[in-house]
Protein backbone atom coordinates (compact mmCIF):
# COMPACT_ATOMS: atom_id res chain seq x y z
CA UNK A 1 0.00 0.00 0.00
CA UNK A 2 1.35 3.41 -0.88
CA UNK A 3 1.54 6.11 1.72
CA UNK A 4 -0.82 9.07 1.60
CA UNK A 5 0.61 12.07 -0.15
CA UNK A 6 -0.96 15.48 0.07
CA UNK A 7 -0.54 18.40 -2.24
CA UNK A 8 -1.12 21.89 -0.99
CA UNK A 9 -1.92 24.76 -3.31
CA UNK A 10 -1.84 28.41 -2.39
CA UNK A 11 -4.77 29.45 -4.59
CA UNK A 12 -4.01 33.18 -4.62
CA UNK A 13 -0.38 32.64 -5.60
CA UNK A 14 -1.29 29.99 -8.17
CA UNK A 15 -3.96 32.23 -9.72
CA UNK A 16 -1.54 35.15 -9.85
CA UNK A 17 0.99 32.93 -11.61
CA UNK A 18 -1.67 31.68 -14.01
CA UNK A 19 -2.68 35.25 -14.82
CA UNK A 20 0.95 36.21 -15.47
CA UNK A 21 1.38 33.15 -17.66
CA UNK A 22 -1.80 34.05 -19.54
CA UNK A 23 -0.60 37.60 -20.11
CA UNK A 24 2.77 36.33 -21.36
CA UNK A 25 1.02 33.89 -23.69
CA UNK A 26 -1.19 36.66 -25.06
CA UNK A 27 1.86 38.92 -25.65
CA UNK A 28 3.69 36.06 -27.37
CA UNK A 29 0.71 35.34 -29.62
CA UNK A 30 0.28 39.00 -30.60
CA UNK A 31 4.00 39.41 -31.25
CA UNK A 32 4.15 36.20 -33.27
CA UNK A 33 1.13 37.14 -35.41
CA UNK A 34 2.72 40.50 -36.23
CA UNK A 35 6.12 38.96 -36.92
CA UNK A 36 4.73 36.13 -39.06
CA UNK A 37 2.70 38.62 -41.10
CA UNK A 38 5.81 40.74 -41.65
CA UNK A 39 7.87 37.70 -42.67
CA UNK A 40 5.20 36.49 -45.08
CA UNK A 41 4.85 39.97 -46.60
CA UNK A 42 8.60 40.38 -47.03
CA UNK A 43 9.03 36.89 -48.49
CA UNK A 44 6.08 37.45 -50.80
CA UNK A 45 7.89 40.42 -52.30
CA UNK A 46 10.71 38.07 -53.38
CA UNK A 47 13.46 39.93 -51.47
CA UNK A 48 16.18 37.76 -52.99
CA UNK A 49 15.42 38.95 -56.49
CA UNK A 50 13.86 37.56 -59.60
CA UNK A 51 17.10 36.54 -61.29
CA UNK A 52 18.42 32.97 -61.39
CA UNK A 53 20.23 33.06 -58.00
CA UNK A 54 17.24 34.78 -56.39
CA UNK A 55 14.83 32.23 -57.83
CA UNK A 56 17.04 29.36 -56.66
CA UNK A 57 17.24 30.82 -53.17
CA UNK A 58 13.48 31.33 -53.07
CA UNK A 59 12.96 27.73 -54.17
CA UNK A 60 15.37 26.15 -51.68
CA UNK A 61 14.74 28.44 -48.70
CA UNK A 62 11.18 29.67 -49.02
CA UNK A 63 9.44 27.45 -51.53
CA UNK A 64 7.54 24.44 -50.33
CA UNK A 65 6.46 22.97 -47.04
CA UNK A 66 9.73 21.14 -46.46
CA UNK A 67 11.91 24.25 -46.70
CA UNK A 68 13.44 25.85 -43.58
CA UNK A 69 11.56 29.14 -43.61
CA UNK A 70 8.17 27.48 -44.00
CA UNK A 71 9.00 24.85 -41.38
CA UNK A 72 9.80 27.55 -38.80
CA UNK A 73 6.59 29.42 -39.62
CA UNK A 74 4.52 26.23 -39.43
CA UNK A 75 6.07 25.01 -36.18
CA UNK A 76 5.60 28.36 -34.49
CA UNK A 77 2.03 28.57 -35.79
CA UNK A 78 1.36 25.22 -34.07
CA UNK A 79 3.24 26.02 -30.85
CA UNK A 80 2.23 29.61 -30.10
CA UNK A 81 -1.51 28.85 -29.66
CA UNK A 82 -0.63 26.12 -27.16
CA UNK A 83 1.45 28.55 -25.11
CA UNK A 84 -1.34 31.11 -25.38
CA UNK A 85 -3.82 28.83 -23.57
CA UNK A 86 -1.47 27.67 -20.80
CA UNK A 87 -2.39 30.48 -18.39
CA UNK A 88 -6.16 30.12 -18.78
CA UNK A 89 -5.83 26.34 -18.52
CA UNK A 90 -3.84 26.54 -15.30
CA UNK A 91 -6.29 29.12 -13.93
CA UNK A 92 -9.21 26.80 -14.68
CA UNK A 93 -7.44 23.90 -12.99
CA UNK A 94 -6.72 25.94 -9.85
CA UNK A 95 -10.28 27.25 -9.71
CA UNK A 96 -11.62 23.72 -10.21
CA UNK A 97 -9.43 22.41 -7.41
CA UNK A 98 -10.57 25.16 -5.04
CA UNK A 99 -14.21 24.55 -5.97
CA UNK A 100 -13.81 20.82 -5.37
CA UNK A 101 -12.15 21.42 -2.01
CA UNK A 102 -14.96 23.80 -1.03
CA UNK A 103 -17.59 21.27 -2.07
CA UNK A 104 -15.93 18.47 -0.09
CA UNK A 105 -15.68 20.74 2.93
CA UNK A 106 -19.38 21.65 2.61
CA UNK A 107 -20.50 18.04 2.14
CA UNK A 108 -18.28 16.39 4.71
CA UNK A 109 -17.53 19.31 7.02
CA UNK A 110 -14.52 20.68 8.79
CA UNK A 111 -11.00 21.62 7.93
CA UNK A 112 -9.63 18.45 9.48
CA UNK A 113 -11.47 15.99 7.24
Amino acid sequence: MSELRETFVKPDAALEGANELGAAGARLAMTWRNLAATIETLNGDRPWGDDEPGNEFNKTYLGGDDQPAQQVLDLAADLVPLVEVLGPTVKGAVEGTVDTDDMVKTLFGGDDK
